[in-house]
């Protein structure tokens, strides 16, 4: 009996991916590409040290934040080191692919629909680099893409429950997830609930034993942190005496009240810095995951990535088209790459938001799904295209879905599905 198509599919990706491991053996360094990937491994080497020294380590825990973000590679990490974290993580994003074909399934795109959008979402820059980088996309978004795989009940809960301890980000969405599914059963209800919860509340409760604070932890990139960043940078376009106050290192925190506030004084500001974020997430393709940080196919322009000096930064001050006309003059070969890569990703997000218009419940969650990844993205100090990558496995699917919709209306000719994807 041979392979179905999925299996060949999957068998294409772990070939990739085998590849790339191959290429992460000759080029080790390209693992602390990720964002905050250097900050994590030192949490990673810490957490061992204590571990294996005796040290306290409740105190350890109730200091670096949510646990989620450094404790899963920190474990694979002891077992095996960076490769088996690798290794690990493959496994996790083959997983996902999988679950994106068998949510494709359900959502009736059909077989071939079911296998475009896996093969869609696995063939995404951040599909693809994020599982070989220490970074925490390479968990959270195949435990977000598991939630969605099956009906709300202990297992998407628990997949929700887990991905909050490790960017809080799904920490509202429980709640969305459960108002698609108005007919379920108290029982399953009751369970899915308490799977989604019992992480967060039980993580809560061990910060408050340790601090006194009701919280899920502080950091240095927790929302507080990026409440003040984002303040700064929409700051940057105000006169001098409308700025918030530079506090000093350390105390470099805003709380809600505070940012509401400074929003509420500044709309304009706040409207240009979302508008940004806005056309971040949905422009940018994310392909410089894959030419800068792990290719380094153009090595002058890792200082872009930088959050204070780079490409965004220059945006912010000088305006798109001053600062994209000296990106051409100093990087044409990646602003071309880019700008590429871009074109293709705005067709790509038109055939999903076509893909949108249905009465379809099951495409409608992803939808709202999407839009709420959108909007949570503003809880960060500025958008980057990494930030969309939990919403990216519905959007595949809602491409495909717009596809179909679209060939339906214009009797586009296209190959069977039988052979499309033999």
């Amino acid at each position: 009996m041979g392979l179905s198509a999925r299996q060949r599919l999957l068998l294409a990706f772990a070939a990739i991916h085998a590849a790339m491991f191959a290429y992460d053996l000759h080029h080790p360094e390209r693992f602390l590409r990720a964002d905050r990937a250097e900050e994590r491994l030192q949490s990673v080497h810490s957490f061992i040290d204590a571990l294996h020294g005796g040290g306290d380590l409740a105190s350890f825990f109730a200091a670096h934040g949510v646990p989620g973000d450094w404790l899963p590679q920190a474990l694979l990490y002891l077992a095996g080191g960076q490769f088996f974290v690798v290794a690990a993580q493959i496994a996790l994003v083959l997983a996902s692919i999988s679950c994106v074909y068998r949510i494709g399934r359900a959502i009736g795109l059909g077989e071939g629909g079911a296998l475009a959008s896996a093969a869609l979402y696995g063939a995404l820059p951040h599909t693809l680099v994020f599982p070989h980088q220490l970074a925490s996309e390479a968990i959270f978004v195949p435990l977000v893409v598991f939630g969605f795989a099956g009906l709300a009940g202990f297992r998407t809960g628990l997949s929700f429950g887990i991905a909050t301890l490790i960017r809080p980000v799904t920490l509202l969405w429980p709640p969305v997830h459960l108002a698609f599914f108005p007919g379920l059963r108290w029982k399953r209800l009751l369970v899915f609930v308490a799977a989604a919860l019992a992480p967060m509340v039980a993580w809560t409760g061990f910060i408050y034993l340790q601090t006194g604070e009701v919280s899920m932890g502080r950091s240095g990139h927790d929302l507080g942190h990026n409440l003040y960043a984002r303040a700064q940078r929409m700051a940057v376009s105000l006169p001098p005496e409308e700025r918030p106050r530079v506090r000093p290192l350390g105390y470099t925190t805003m709380n809600l009240r505070e940012y509401l506030g400074f929003v509420a004084r500044h709309p304009g500001a706040a409207a240009a810095h979302s508008a940004r974020d806005f056309a971040t997430l949905g422009v940018k393709s994310g392909v410089e995951r894959l030419t800068i940080d792990y290719l380094d196919l153009f090595p002058a322009s890792r200082a872009l990535q930088d959050a204070d000096s780079g490409w965004r930064a220059q945006v912010e001050r000088e305006g798109l088209g001053k600062a994209m006309l000296g990106l051409w003059r100093t990087q044409s070969g990646l602003l071309a790459a880019s700008g590429s890569a871009a074109l293709l990703f705005v067709a790509f997000m038109g055939l999903a938001l076509w893909g949108s218009f249905t009465r379809n419940r099951e495409r409608l969650l992803l939808a709202t799904f999407v839009l709420y990844v959108f909007f949570t993205a503003q809880a960060v100090d500025a958008a980057q295209s990494r930030h969309r990558a939990p919403a990216e496995f519905a959007l595949c699917l809602l491409a495909v879905a717009g596809w179909q919709r679209l060939r339906a209306r214009t009797q586009i000719p296209v190959l069977t599905e039988e052979v499309a994807f033999r």
